[in-house]
């Protein structure tokens, strides 16, 4: 809240501002001089003496040089969402800013805006300003919804003496597998698991339809869990269910996990992607 104080006179304009002030008993009027910041008049000035000037009181104040008979009570108090940013003192009111994680709108502290999926925080939010986000650039990504989170490099498949099951983009790392992708029969086989848990991270990324990942999360959950609903894009849908996945997969195991996959993609007559699943994956379907 700002106040208006009479006659004020900022600093930096006169070295030592005056005011006019008329002396009830003579009826002369004298050009009296301001008291500084921090103070307040205790006595106008006469024809004989200059005015006398008072220290405010703790929680009182005065910001300029001023002719006020009483200091500024300190009337600025730090709400819930608020903290201190500068104490009352004699020459300014109490100051408060947003506490860590919130910015001031409108007069209000609101919550940092956190960068959805594929975005990086470019600006962190601090009292005065939201958090500013951007896309991760070709090569990394970011699969949090977050006010801090920076895009992670794509892990390299060949560096680690694997095969690229799933391209990376700005939604999700790249998935690495040590399964034999895409050989006839005859080859030496991996483990059974290790191919199921590629398929497992393979399917989600391959559906490409919002309504189509919806309805196959349904079928393997028999609900569609929280927050599923509320993706506005399939990118975000297929980092959902593949969490999903992968957390079913650690409770129930990789083998439970592909068979309601491969169940659901049945149920949803989708063939074509049961016919490039038997091509790429030596699992034997």
């Amino acid at each position: 809240m700002v106040f208006s104080l009479p006659l004020l006179s900022l600093p930096g304009i006169l070295s030592q501002p005056t005011y006019k002030w008329k002396d009830h008993q003579t009826n002369e009027i004298h050009e009296c001089q301001q008291c500084p910041p921090g103070t307040h008049v205790a006595e106008p000035c006469t024809a004989g003496k200059q005015t006398v000037c008072k220290p405010c009181p703790e929680n009182y104040y005065t910001e300029f040089w001023n002719y006020l008979d009483s200091c500024l009570y300190c009337n600025m108090f730090c709400n819930s969402l608020e903290e201190e940013a500068r104490p009352c003192n004699r020459t300014h009111n109490r100051e408060c800013q947003c506490k860590p994680g919130y910015h001031v709108e409108w007069d209000f502290c609101q919550r940092h805006s956190k960068c959805p999926l594929g975005s990086r925080v470019m600006a962190v939010g601090n009292p005065r300003e939201d958090t500013k986000c951007t896309l991760c650039p070709p090569g990394t990504f970011s699969y949090l919804v977050s006010s801090t989170e920076l895009c992670r490099v794509h892990q390299n498949c060949s560096a680690q003496g694997l095969e690229v099951n799933v391209p990376g983009n700005r939604f999700h790392d790249t998935f690495c597998t040590s399964c034999k992708l895409n050989q006839e029969d005859g080859g030496d086989r991996p483990g059974m698991e290790v191919c199921q848990e590629a398929l497992i991270d393979f399917i989600p990324y391959e559906i490409k339809s919002i309504r189509r990942l919806n309805r196959l999360k349904r079928i393997i959950s028999r609900s569609l869990p929280s927050g599923m609903n509320q993706k506005t894009s399939y990118e975000e849908l297929q980092v959902e269910l593949h969490r999903y996945l992968t957390r079913l997969k650690d409770t129930e195991g990789a083998d439970s996990v592909f068979k309601k996959l491969w169940g659901a993609i049945g149920r949803m007559s989708l063939q074509h992607l049961q016919e490039k699943i038997k091509k790429r994956f030596p699992i034997g379907l």
